[in-house]
């Protein structure tokens, strides 16, 4: 019994959009990746159209079999020295998340600090490289498993003993992760074209020490360490109001793998008045993402000012459909920017490259 439990443990902690995988416990992952953009790459920190930026995320999955799967993360990065360096900044971020699965709350806290440096190569292209550095807790509440022993031949009985000997202590490791993004843009061709371009790209490593996350009662479970590659661009469509934005991310880890594409089309709503201020810039971006072998999900996100919102929901596509109904889970973001990143990029001297 206690191999049993062990195994649906670790089902529950296993990543079902990591296709051709094994049974182990995974880094998390978000479908509007680049909402929770240090998750992917460190190198990616303070890297946008703003000197500050604030992101809260909620993500729960496969709620229709039983206690779902849920992860809660914020996000804090901004530009340091930027009114003092001319070719280029530091970046500082700040990530925590935590995970939760199934009726024992098993689960990981991770704390994650990044610095990233930024260069201007010249007026359209730039290229930075990141460091994080992090701490986690693997943790459960062991009391609320259920054994064989507590069945007193008709019913489950948690008052009786499990008869079982082991005494879980919350796991304690460290981290480390480096990465590398190239950006370019260029403006609109004036002012009401709105045909500005931009695309970024970005390597990173993580889990370079490849921590061991083994818990009390368990085997020797090292963390695999994980490959992560994203693109993804805006394309300002001259003399409309419309935008187009692909994305793409791939993961490898250990012998797991996950490819996702998404392809939104972003309408602006209104202009940024641009003396005044008085009139607020507004977008809308709606589209979906797909990741290959497990989901088809649906977004809208929507700008307005230095806030944003972005909901998307996952249908699972994968062979997990036969117990879900093809029902994934909702994902959900809240973003601040400052300044405001419709009033023509003044919080950044390249706003182009990092819109």
């Amino acid at each position: 019994m206690k191999k049993l439990n062990k195994v649906l443990i670790l089902a529950l902690i296993g990543q079902a959009a990591l296709f051709n995988s094994k049974l182990t416990a995974q880094d998390i992952h978000f479908t509007m990746y680049d909402a929770m953009i240090i998750t992917t790459n460190p190198a990616a920190t303070g890297v946008f159209d703003g000197d500050f930026r604030g992101v809260m995320n909620y993500r729960s999955q496969w709620g229709s079999i039983s206690n779902p799967y849920k992860t809660y993360s914020i996000m804090l990065d901004g530009g340091l020295f930027k009114n003092k360096w001319k070719n280029g900044y530091i970046g500082a971020g700040l990530n925590v998340f935590k995970d939760v699965a199934g009726v024992t709350n098993f689960g990981t806290t991770k704390v994650n600090l990044s610095l990233s440096s930024v260069v201007f190569l010249d007026n359209k292209n730039s290229a930075s490289v990141g460091l994080m550095g992090s701490w986690a807790q693997n943790s459960m509440s062991p009391d609320k498993l259920e054994w064989d022993s507590q069945f007193n031949g008709q019913s489950f009985n948690p008052s009786l003993s499990s008869n079982e000997q082991f005494a879980f202590e919350n796991k304690n490791y460290f981290d480390f992760s480096a990465g590398a993004l190239w950006a370019y843009g260029t403006g609109a061709k004036t002012l009401s074209s709105q045909d500005e371009f931009n695309i970024k790209a970005g390597l990173a490593f993580y889990h370079v020490t490849k921590p061991d996350q083994k818990m009390e009662f368990g085997d020797v479970d090292k963390l695999y360490s994980k490959l992560a590659f994203h693109t993804e661009a805006h394309i300002g469509i001259s003399n409309t109001k419309l935008a187009l934005r692909p994305k793409l991310v791939t993961y490898f880890q250990g012998p797991t793998r996950q490819i996702s594409a998404g392809f939104l089309i972003r309408y602006r709503l209104k202009e940024e008045s641009k003396y005044t201020g008085l009139s607020k810039g507004a977008a809308i971006s709606f589209g979906s993402y797909y990741r290959v072998g497990d989901a088809f999900a649906p977004a809208i996100e929507l700008e307005i000012a230095s806030f944003a919102l972005g909901v998307a929901y996952d249908f699972n596509t994968s062979g997990l459909t036969a117990a879900t109904n093809g029902n994934g889970g909702p994902e959900i973001y809240v973003r601040f920017v400052s300044p405001n990143p419709f009033m023509s990029g003044k919080g950044t001297k390249s706003s182009a490259r990092f819109r």
